[in-house]
């Protein structure tokens, strides 16, 4: 499996073209939905993941794999994203614990390339939401999502297994913290990023 996943991020960086002086590179985000994904909480993805994101100097763009190909980019992460992502009224599944996602790693360093576990994002969020929520049950969804990304992000762009004492690079966070009005890096996640813009040069 990590030869495989070796060889798919070769290929992908082996296409990369050189980034501009003095512009903060922009990483692609290529994302594979393995099931239906809600237009509504892909948008709201990009939206919270660009946020966060830009804290650091970085700047982000989601593109599905279908597209990945006809493009060019600076840098890149890959994301499989495992499970149905989109929301529902049912009751919230007791069992859908463990990780939200994972980054891959080899030989002591951390891939550009990671999982998402849709399912568990929603039925944790689920636990947090109010009868008002579900009109935008989506949207709250896709800040989840995109927080569960910008996390990633920092093991992947950072080169880093540790995770962060606060923030949205702490290692847990909360169903609250997933959909609550604001979750930022903390001030030493922003200058582990700021030293590692070029981390796909």
């Amino acid at each position: 499996m990590i030869r495989l996943i070796l060889s798919i991020v070769t290929l992908l960086l082996c296409l990369l073209p050189a980034a501009t002086p003095g512009t903060p590179p922009e990483v692609a985000v290529v994302v594979q939905a393995d099931e239906v994904f809600s237009p509504q909480a892909w948008q709201a993805m990009e939206a919270e993941s660009k946020r966060i994101a830009r804290q650091a100097g970085l700047r982000i763009r989601f593109v599905e794999r279908s597209q990945a190909a006809a493009e060019e980019f600076t840098d890149l992460v890959v994301f499989r994203m495992k499970g149905r992502c989109e929301m529902d009224t049912l009751p919230a599944l007791l069992d859908e614990r463990g990780p939200f996602a994972w980054a891959f790693t080899a030989d002591g360093n951390v891939l550009p390339f990671g999982e998402v576990k849709c399912d568990r994002v929603r039925e944790s969020i689920k636990t947090a939401l109010r009868p008002a929520d579900y009109r935008k049950a989506d949207e709250l969804f896709g800040r989840a999502l995109g927080r569960v990304v910008a996390h990633e992000l920092y093991h992947m762009i950072a080169n880093t297994k540790k995770h962060g004492k606060s923030g949205v690079a702490k290692d847990a966070l909360s169903a609250q913290q997933l959909i609550s009005d604001k979750l930022d890096f903390s001030n030493h996640e922003r200058v582990a990023l700021e030293g590692k813009r070029d981390f796909g040069r």
